[in-house]
């Protein structure tokens, strides 16, 4: 396997899994699966508190090895790497505080005596995406383990280092031998067995949507009665107001539609803009695309990072093309190859406008750095064309008029909603402060990662009634 920012440099060579070997993990789970429920509270916290501790030890190396794998600059690595340490503190806590979700309810008649608890389901399968590589990986099967389910857990294919890093981590930390069971490998060969065996009782995954609702479907022709606990993108909607602070504005949507290259599920990828200031918005953002600086994880001025693989240099390649013919490209569309780039995959941060709101364009994710500019009448049309979307993951709005944030807030269809953030106009999550889901197709349950209903989504619930 090779570095995205550097195809010449090789990480290493990984294994690649198969039916066989995703039936030697499963029975491993299985077999752990009764022990590792008897744990109790304190002791399945002190092991993912002392893996929070490792990683807080090795945060850089940790970092480096996810710009080394997909990309990241400085800055994003490091994000992800506490991300995911932020996800251990915060479900620790909050599994110590529910007292591993058993309740003892009292007498509810003379001579009874009831409990309430929440029980794992048994082996879950983790199916991580590369664009997360540390912090979803690692917050996916935190959730199922620390409930006491066993994992299966497979990293995207591009991003396995990382993951083998984890599962070194989570033994040090004390996780007994079967709980966490690591297959690389792709979809097709280790992901589908996995999720079609018969000893897998749920599936936490964050990928796209058509694998993820193949995955629910396929649950639900096995006659499986588990989760299938899945985030599955965005087309991600901001609208800018006549009253709006346009600067503000232009920085929110540069950070949030062209940071990672837009490889984000949360990525600002449609702007509606008030007809009034639309020419002020684009060309400002024009000129801010234009400044950015395309390059390596090893440059400490790098924005915009190399995309993951060919296929996501194809799908650039092909909209942009799109872009030209059917609307107008103010900037990018173009394949970087100056200097020492041309051993990387480099895009330029692309800008268009002229796309119909009902062209594919403004209504696909692309997973690039490509946003798209229209022009609205006002409010109710921005809101009524960011809600015609078959996703609701992430919003936007710049507006100073609170009559107007008011509304957008109540009105907007969307999971995660950000007014006037000009730090990122749709990305960017804090566990606990700012749980990360989505509606509609952009998610399955409506519970979201790092906050206070995701743990229970790995548990069923059990009433036990005792006549003494």
């Amino acid at each position: 396997m090779t570095s995205p920012g550097n195809q010449n440099l090789e990480i290493g060579e990984f294994a690649e899994g198969s039916e066989r070997e995703v039936e030697a993990a499963v029975s491993a789970a299985k077999a752990a699966a009764p022990d590792w429920e008897t744990f109790d509270v304190d002791s399945r916290v002190e092991i993912f508190q002392n893996a929070a501790d490792i990683m807080r030890d090795r945060k850089y190396e940790l970092a480096a090895t996810v710009s080394l794998e997909n990309g990241k600059n400085r800055t994003e690595a490091m994000a992800d790497v506490d991300e995911a340490i932020d996800f251990l503190d915060f479900y620790s806590s909050e599994f110590e505080r529910a007292n591993g979700y058993e309740f003892d309810t009292g007498e509810p008649t003379p001579g009874q005596h009831t409990t309430n608890l929440l029980r794992p389901y048994g082996v879950f399968a983790v199916i991580s995406p590369f664009n997360f590589p540390m912090a979803l990986f690692v917050g996916m099967s935190a959730g199922a383990l620390i409930t006491g389910n066993t994992v299966v857990a497979k990293p995207a294919s591009t991003t396995p280092l990382v993951a083998r890093k984890y599962v070194d981590i989570l033994e040090e930390a004390g996780l007994p031998d079967g709980v966490l069971n690591l297959v690389m490998g792709g979809g097709s060969d280790v992901g589908q067995p996995l999720v079609e065996h018969e000893d897998v009782s749920g599936v936490a995954f964050t990928g796209s949507r058509g694998v993820g609702l193949h995955i629910q479907e396929s649950f639900m022709e096995l006659g499986k009665r588990g989760p299938v606990i899945a985030e599955l993108g965005g087309k991600n909607p901001v609208i800018v107001s006549d009253t709006a602070d346009i600067d503000e504005a232009v920085e929110g949507v540069k950070n949030g539609a062209f940071s990672f290259s837009g490889q984000k599920c949360s990525a600002t990828s449609r702007v509606y803009v008030y007809e009034s200031v639309i020419d002020e918005f684009t060309d400002k953002l024009v000129t801010e695309a234009e400044e950015l600086t395309i390059g390596p994880a090893t440059d400490r001025d790098t924005f915009v990072s190399p995309l993951i693989n060919d296929g996501a240099l194809e799908d650039y390649q092909e909209i942009t093309e799109q872009a030209r013919n059917d609307g107008t490209v103010h900037t990018g569309g173009n394949v970087v190859t100056d200097g020492d780039l041309d051993a990387g995959r480099f895009v330029e941060p692309t800008v268009v406008t002229d796309i119909p709101h009902e062209h594919e364009l403004a209504r696909e994710e692309h997973f690039l750095p490509f946003v798209t500019i229209h022009p609205v009448s006002g409010l109710e049309e921005g809101i009524e064309k960011s809600n015609d979307s078959e996703y609701g993951l992430c919003a936007g709005l710049f507006s100073t008029d609170e009559t107007e944030i008011d509304h957008w807030f109540d009105e907007i269809e969307s999971g995660m909603c950000y007014v006037n953030r000009n730090q990122s106009a749709t990305t960017g999550a804090l566990v606990q402060a700012q749980p990360f889901g989505g509606w509609k197709f952009s998610g399955t349950t409506g519970k979201f990662a790092g906050g206070y209903w995701y743990l229970q989504q790995f548990m069923r619930e059990q009433s036990r009634t005792r006549v003494e």
